[in-house]
């Protein structure tokens, strides 16, 4: 039982107030449950928030959820927390009502004040423009080169050396905002790196642009520090903003560039999901496991934009509490969907390679995976959509097995993306899938013009082939277009991995 005498409940008030005013993002809502934890002696502790009470710009913000350790609340948890007043519940319960709700109200004003933050125009550090704010810049840069054709460079910069990083940060915003020229746009997108947007600007401007910033820091007298950048272009490379940060960033850390990192950074980004509608709970571990209490498919874009941006490389998983979710929005494929077929390998001009990492992987599902939670249920696998992004050049399926959603991107053709991403989502749905991607093409001459997609066997631990299987071989139809390509080789990958799926989706 924890002690509620009034000496204890002012120490952990006082507590509480020193770890609130040294946060930053919500990190402070971490350290406060494992303080009131150790404290209490509680083995498990929450934190539920209730932003609506608020005015201004958090009053479309939903509740929040915060578990010890930074992990995501559960599911059931959250189902039963959420109706409750804003405070904080532990395991055993039995803290002190009073001192819950007031934590609570604390944690609240915390919380917004984070928002508020994260909405300002300018960086308080830098005296450049905010994320939000050059996020904002960057939204209207692109869309002015998809509406017009205007063409704008994005720049990422970054500096390196013995200098202390917070020296250095300091010293490249001084030089930026001295580079910068007319029509330019600067702003923070992580500690210690900076965005440029040189509007209606092609790669013959960045050269002299990275050389006046050069110039600035020896000025300064900081020739101690070295400048890294890197560039993507709209709309030659792409319209969509989420991608132009991303590849700008992958080429800096493509070029050898040890990015700074700060505790905050996941924090920052943390806030940034928790302010997406419906999200109540946010853990930012491998995979990033969002919580929310919206439908998968109204949230998981918006989600994999906001991580891919940061972290691009990081799997996604989004859990739903809403009901209803086993409604897939296409029907469940038929058993004999596409031709299945075991054969030996004859005389093929396909070289068998293993599948590279995917291109992005996005998973829903409830606390319980519906393939380990009911023994002898009859669960399918159903497809939910595929389509090709031609500007990417990036296929993308979506796969439902019960209740959880999981969607594969592959950067490949209309046909060995659609295979491979079906591959991809099986694994974000927690399949085992023993096979790989082999071949994927139109039988030409076949009526219906149908794809065929051939599976190999992967290599065992044990250096011999999985189980000795033979080669799977999947055919299929799909509409038309590059898109038609995508859904024909998916229906191809599941028509031939029918018996697979059917032993995984089963509990033993």
């Amino acid at each position: 039982m924890a002690d509620d005498s009034p000496s204890v409940v002012q120490e952990d008030m006082a507590a509480a107030a020193d770890v609130l005013a040294h946060g930053d993002g919500v990190s402070w809502a971490y350290a406060l449950l494992e303080q009131v934890a150790a404290r209490h002696r509680l083995s498990d502790a929450w934190l539920l928030l209730d932003p609506l009470a608020g005015t201004g710009a958090v009053a479309a913000v939903g509740p929040q959820l915060f578990g010890l350790g930074g992990r995501a609340v559960a599911v059931d948890t959250a189902r039963t927390l959420l109706p409750r007043s804003a405070g904080i519940y532990g395991e055993p319960p039995g803290l002190d009502a009073l001192e819950s709700t007031a934590l609570g109200a604390m944690c609240g004003a915390a919380f917004r004040a984070s928002i508020a933050n994260l909405r300002s125009a300018v960086d308080v550090t830098s005296g450049l423009q905010s994320r939000c704010a050059i996020a904002e810049a960057i939204a209207r840069a692109v869309a002015c080169g998809a509406r017009y054709g205007w063409s704008s460079t994005l720049v990422v910069l970054t500096t390196a050396g013995d200098a202390p990083a917070e020296d250095r940060w300091l010293a490249l915003a001084t030089a930026l905002r001295q580079a910068l020229r007319t029509g330019d746009e600067a702003g923070v997108t992580a500690p210690g790196i900076a965005l440029a947007i040189l509007g209606n600007a092609g790669p013959d401007a960045v050269r002299p642009f990275v050389a006046r910033v050069r110039a600035a820091l020896s000025a300064e007298g900081r020739n101690d520090v070295d400048l890294h950048a890197a560039t993507a272009r709209t709309p030659e490379e792409t319209v969509d903003p989420a991608e132009l940060r991303r590849l700008a960033a992958e080429r800096l850390a493509d070029a050898g560039v040890a990015t700074p990192t700060a505790p905050d950074a996941t924090s920052t980004l943390e806030l940034e999901l928790r302010l997406l509608p419906g999200v109540v709970s946010v853990e930012m571990g491998t995979p990033v496991v969002v919580v929310s209490t919206s439908p998968p498919e109204s949230l998981d874009d918006h989600v994999l934009r906001a991580v891919r941006a940061r972290l691009p490389h990081a799997p996604v998983q989004v859990l739903s509490i809403s009901e209803g979710l086993s409604e897939p929005r296409y029907p469940t494929l038929p058993p004999d969907a596409g031709v299945y077929a075991e054969h030996t390998n004859g005389n093929r001009t396909h070289r068998p390679e293993e599948a590279g990492a995917p291109y992005a992987i996005s998973a829903t599902a409830p606390a319980d995976h519906p393939a380990t939670s009911r023994a002898g249920a009859d669960l399918r696998v159903s497809l939910l959509g595929a389509g090709f992004d031609a500007e990417r050049g990036t296929s993308e399926v979506s796969l439902a097995l019960g209740a959880a959603r999981g969607t594969g991107r592959a950067s490949s053709g209309p046909l060995a993306g659609g295979a491979q991403a079906t591959l991809n989502a099986l694994e974000a749905l927690g399949m085992d899938v023993p096979f790989y991607l082999m071949s994927a093409e139109h039988a030409h001459g076949v009526p219906g013009d149908p794809v065929v997609v051939v599976l190999a066997p992967k290599r065992g631990r044990d250096g011999g082939d999985a189980g000795r299987a033979a080669e799977r071989l999947g055919v299929a139809t799909g509409g038309g277009g590059s898109g038609g390509d995508v859904e024909a080789a998916s229906r191809a990958t599941l028509g031939a991995l029918n018996r697979i799926m059917a032993r995984s989706a089963v509990a033993p």
